[in-house]
């Protein structure tokens, strides 16, 4: 039931739960009496409930409230919700204005005020953080009131650094998501509602919201899965079955339904021959590569860390970038996932804010990241960190944490999800000894090589610690004559698929195309020119062609 008193909407929890209108809140049984417990004492009796959007907050505070209504424990306060829309406006009242405003709180007796979404109100404005802080500091000195606020991990972060004082008086509670179970009976009670007989899929749906976080918090992701299926099941007369929520899933994270339908195993079989068809010449490291993706896959690493993580070494244009790009498109679908940093671009340390956000109080906060803004929206995706020599050391704590921990924390606070992407870095580090190693003719793709010549070279650069959070150093081969050939009859084959349409093919004899490409064989440079040789080629000849 809603009361209006000059326009400020607010809510008698206590009526409501004595009519039964009040949701029981599942799982959250020690949340809610530690609430309980807390208001209860003489001191430090105020809280702040933090915690990510769709954690359940709200639905805390009402299963709470229905619970507190059938006790004696709090039978001398009222239970008052006031309706956050309706208390947007005090943020930007001038300060002649607020005590009209206060009225609605000093008015009160022997309650508990609940203010929900109260940190969106006061984000990012320091006026409404004000106002608010000039309303509900005298409200600390009442002994017969008890305050609850909610907010976001971000929103909290951000008042500490504005005006951490205002927290003092408040026991900051924060929520954790509900276990498998719980989440199940959560959903049943949602399709219970809906009078729908949801039974075969909830169970494949909070698999999914947990597996895949970028769903969004549970149980809200699943609540919004199942809501979901049942419109598409009614608009497109589909069963309500396991397979619904996982073709959602696959069109909401961009992966593909295959690995959503148990048919990843034969991806994973595929991957080393997939790679070698399109990356040429690469054979120890692509091995490597694949053996470490494949182990992870089945759950033999720990699932706390990346997929995978490797620096790759070795001259330019050999195959180490289009490894990623191919990478990225067999595990996660398409090359949309994936993401390649320039690290020459983070020389400086004030550039190092641009991966994470800026800080709290400064220009572009709200804006995020460009790496925990990628990561936050699509973390099934592959990274890869070119030229890491060049980044400034500051950067190498960053991917530290990534490396070690599969996370990181965003300038906003948000927790970013790592544990099931693929990181590569490149570096030109060692670039000169590898070619002198390769022109004697010796392995530079052994343990050996990597240990006795390069890994000197590398330290120069890098923190030892740092190496070694990577699942493996690779060293990628110079080009051979042999391998530019392979390469340019792929180059020439993409080609012809573009003008498919024109029905246009090449005739090559091999011997001709090497004696041209012999032009172009140099370890230093590896496929680069060729490819734009034969580019230029083939277009000329296509142009003329087609004039004809």
């Amino acid at each position: 039931m809603s009361h209006d008193s000059s326009k400020i909407q607010y809510y008698d929890l206590r009526l409501e739960a004595n009519k039964n209108r009040l949701t029981a809140c599942v799982g959250r049984k020690n949340e809610t009496e530690r609430l309980t417990r807390i208001l209860l004492r003489r001191t430090q009796h105020h809280i702040i409930l933090n915690a990510p959007s769709g954690v359940g907050k709200t639905a805390l505070i009402y299963g709470w409230a229905q619970s507190a209504a059938q006790k004696d424990a709090l039978s001398n306060f009222n239970l008052v919700m006031f309706d956050s829309a309706s208390l947007q406006k005090i943020g930007s009242l001038p300060p002649q204005s607020l005590p009209a405003a206060s009225e609605h709180f000093y008015g009160i007796e022997n309650c508990v005020i609940i203010i929900d979404s109260f940190g969106e109100m006061v984000y990012q404005s320091p006026q409404a953080l004000q106002n608010w802080n000039t309303i509900i500091k005298p409200l600390f000195l009442r002994e017969d009131l008890r305050i609850i606020l909610t907010m976001q991990p971000e929103e909290l972060n951000w008042i500490k650094e504005v005006k951490s004082h205002f927290l003092s008086h408040f026991e900051i509670v924060g929520l954790e998501a509900l276990n498998q179970e719980s989440q199940i009976a959560v959903l049943k009670t949602h399709a219970d509602k809906l009078k729908i007989n949801a039974a075969p899929m909830l169970e494949e749906i909070i698999n999914l919201t947990l597996k895949f976080p970028a769903l969004g918090p549970t149980p809200k992701s699943a609540i919004t899965l199942l809501d979901e299926c049942l419109t598409a099941s009614k608009l497109n007369q589909l069963a309500l079955s396991p397979a619904l929520p996982r073709f959602l899933a696959s069109e909401k994270l961009g992966i593909p339904l295959k690995q959503l339908n148990g048919k990843e195993k034969q991806v994973l079989k595929n991957l080393h021959a997939t790679l070698s068809e399109k990356v040429v010449g690469q054979n120890a490291s692509l091995s490597h590569i694949v053996n470490v993706i494949q182990r992870a896959r089945l759950g033999l690493k720990n699932p706390q860390r990346p997929l995978g993580s490797f620096l790759l070494l070795g001259p330019s244009g050999v195959g180490k970038t289009e490894t990623a790009k191919v990478l990225a498109e067999e595990l996660y679908g398409s090359q949309k996932n994936f993401l390649r940093v320039d690290m020459s671009e983070f020389s400086q340390e004030h550039s190092v804010a641009r991966l994470l956000g800026s800080p709290a109080g400064y220009i572009g906060y709200s804006e995020g990241g460009q790496l925990t803004n990628h990561f936050k929206n699509k973390p099934y995706s592959l990274l890869l960190l070119d030229e890491i020599e060049k980044a400034h050391a500051k950067t190498f704590d960053i991917f530290l944490q990534i490396l070690d921990d599969g996370r990181l924390t965003s300038a906003q606070g948000e927790t970013v999800d790592f544990t099931q992407s693929v990181i590569f870095a490149t570096s030109n580090s060692g670039v000169n000894a590898i070619l002198t190693a390769y022109n004697k003719g010796d392995d530079i793709t052994s343990d050996e090589f990597i240990k006795f010549k390069l890994m000197p070279v590398l330290l120069d650069h890098f923190r030892p610690e740092f190496l070694n959070r990577f699942d493996a150093i690779l060293v990628y081969n110079p080009l051979s004559e042999e391998a530019l050939v392979k390469i340019a009859m792929l180059e020439i084959a993409k080609i012809e698929k573009r003008i498919e349409r024109h029905n246009l093919k090449f005739e090559i004899e091999r011997e001709i195309l090497l004696s041209q490409l012999k032009n172009f064989a140099d370890p230093r440079f590896g496929a680069r020119p060729v490819k734009r040789f034969i580019e230029e080629t083939c277009e000329a000849l296509i142009v003329e062609a087609l004039l004809k």
